[in-house]
């Protein structure tokens, strides 16, 4: 039986985990680039107040990113999962978009090559 102290304790949970989230993404900074790793090598920096189209060919297939309104993210992978292009729009620090097929990485980092405050790369 469902007693009313457990539905009051699930929806503190649950509160609280919205609090939490909301606190972490408030904290996070606005990116200023992205960088691109191929097998944890830098092949690419891009300014994220610069909208482009980028094709980025790997050794084992092409991702096309696209950095619009700030915003970068995978548009099109010939890679098997689609992964990369489900992981969505990127722009604060310390974000990431991971194609593992492709074993390629982007990052997005602020000024001065300033990471996230967790990131210990």
């Amino acid at each position: 039986m469902i007693k009313k102290r457990d539905i009051i304790l699930a929806l503190g949970l649950i509160l609280l985990g919205i609090v939490c989230y909301g606190v972490i993404r408030l904290g996070q900074k606005k990116g200023s680039q992205v960088i691109i790793y191929e097998d944890q090598k830098e092949i690419g920096r891009y300014d994220l107040n610069t909208d482009t189209t980028k094709e980025i060919q790997t050794a084992k297939g092409i991702n096309i990113l696209e950095i619009k309104n700030g915003m970068a993210y995978v548009t099109e992978a010939d890679c098997p999962d689609q992964v990369c292009i489900r992981m969505g729009k990127i722009s604060k620090t310390g974000e990431n978009i991971v194609c593992l097929p492709h074993k390629l990485v982007i990052q997005v980092e602020g000024d001065d090559g300033q990471k996230s405050e967790y990131d210990n790369r």
